[in-house]
C-alpha cells in the first residue's frame, strides 16, 4: 500500500492511497484545475481514480469533489 498527499491545511485537503492497480483519492478539498495538477505532479489522472472518499462535510475536505469525480472511472456523484 502506498501514500501521496497532495496538500493539506485550510484550503484544501487530499491524499492518494493506493493498493494494487486500485487508487482512491481520500478527500478532495481542492478546485478541478488544482487537483488535477496535483496528481498530474504524481504522474496521475483524474480517470487513474476508482474512486473518492470524503471523511468529512467541511469545505477542505469536499470542495472538489462534485467536479473531479465524473472524471474518475469509478466515481458515482449522488
Amino acid at each position: 500500500m502506498r501514500f501521496a498527499c497532495l496538500g493539506s491545511g485550510s484550503e484544501g485537503n487530499g491524499l492518494v492511497v493506493e493498493a494494487g492497480s486500485t487508487r482512491v483519492l481520500l478527500d478532495c478539498g481542492f478546485g478541478l484545475a488544482d487537483s488535477i495538477a496535483r496528481l498530474a505532479r504524481l504522474q496521475l489522472q483524474a480517470s487513474d481514480l476508482a474512486g473518492i472518499v470524503v471523511t468529512h462535510e467541511h469545505s477542505d475536505h469536499i470542495g472538489g469533489v462534485g467536479r473531479l469525480a465524473p472524471a474518475s472511472t469509478g466515481c458515482r456523484c449522488g
